[in-house]
């Protein structure tokens, strides 16, 4: 990280002389949810925040460096899905020219940014917030243990905000191509166990991203490929087809291992640890918004292929903006999730309140 974080110093540095215009800009959020389910303690409540800021430099018309840090934490969630456990970061610059994007630090890789399915809004933004209140014996994250006996999303995900650079190229023609290189693949936002032989390999991710607007609807895609050595290789697409108020999208993941399997998990790991890494995952949605109102409703389906291990989740959610401080989300969710050691499936009703500043 010390490394990447010295490049991108060397890089504005190179430029400053140049520099005509300065900015900088923060902005934050907190969300608190309680649900009800049918399964296990019934109630629950959970509430996490965000704070996004940066400073940035116009060099010329075309040129411009920007250092992001966003920090992030949560209480009462399930999955301690954050760079330090209950509290993370994300730190990395941004130079944009005519030449494309550069980034450099804690940040997703480009299939991850490019993927564009599904639509989920309000309460349930991801799979990881269903976990919060139906237990999903597949996927567990805290202190100790790190366990994906199947794959939580239909994007590349595995190497999380893990420090990297990335390259995007200049969009032509509504398409545009990047390239991500990941020195150490561990990242608790990722989906490797740190006691894995292959935790803090090294991973090279590729993706291509379009963007068309057909008149009568408009459609983004995305294509994927990920190689995390000593681990496995990963495939992914995306699709999203949008008119007026409404959208239709989703996305299809692939995983296998190609070559020595180089587990090696710690002792008191189960056997299915990380059977996301010979997998698939696929996921389909509809969002509809207007004017202050928004909702999505989707299916997502994920199975190991080495194991019996898999998941089935159904989530309504939708979000109201009383204003530009407040939301208030309503959602309801259903899981059928099956390991080799239980099943667990029932369904929940949440509610929250979001505050943004």
């Amino acid at each position: 990280m010390r490394y990447l974080a010295f490049v991108f110093l060397v890089l504005i540095f190179s430029y400053s002389a140049y520099a005509k215009e300065f900015d900088y800009g923060i902005t934050g959020s907190v969300k608190g949810l309680y649900g009800y389910s049918d399964i296990s303690d019934h109630n629950h409540a959970n509430a996490d925040g965000h704070i996004s800021s940066y400073v940035s430099y116009d060099f010329n018309a075309d040129t411009t460096a920007t250092l992001y840090l966003d920090l992030m934490g949560g209480i009462d969630k399930e999955i301690q899905d954050y760079n330090q456990g209950s509290w993370g970061e994300e730190v990395y610059g941004e130079i944009n020219s005519a030449y494309g994007i550069l980034m450099i630090g804690q940040t997703w890789n480009v299939a991850s940014l490019f993927h564009d399915g599904a639509s989920m809004v309000g309460a349930i933004t991801s799979n990881n917030d269903i976990v919060d209140f139906i237990a999903n014996p597949n996927w567990q994250r805290d202190d100790k243990n790190t366990i994906f006996s199947t794959l939580n999303s239909t994007d590349i995900n595995t190497d999380g905000v893990a420090p990297k650079i990335n390259y995007i190229s200049p969009e032509y023609f509504g398409t545009a191509v990047g390239f991500s290189y990941i020195p150490d693949s561990y990242n608790r936002r990722g989906l490797e166990n740190k006691h894995a032989g292959y935790a803090h390999h090294d991973a090279f991710v590729a993706a291509l991203y379009s963007d068309h607007d057909f008149g009568w609807f408009s459609a983004k895609t995305s294509v994927g490929y990920g190689q995390y050595h000593g681990n496995d290789k990963d495939y992914s697409l995306s699709l999203r087809l949008s008119r007026g108020n409404w959208s239709l999208g989703g996305g299809f993941r692939k995983t296998y291992i190609d070559g020595e399997d180089k587990s090696s998990p710690a002792w008191n790991l189960p056997s299915d640890f990380d059977t996301y890494r010979e997998g698939h995952g696929w996921n389909i949605g509809l969002g509809y918004e207007i004017g202050p109102f928004s909702s999505s409703l989707t299916y997502f389906n994920a199975k190991s292929d080495k194991s019996d291990n898999c998941n089935k989740i159904v989530a309504f959610s939708n979000q109201y903006e009383f204003n530009k401080y407040i939301d208030i989300y309503l959602a309801a969710a259903y899981a059928d999730n099956s390991s080799a050691q239980e099943t667990v499936h029932g369904y929940a009703i949440i509610s929250g309140i979001g505050v943004n500043f």
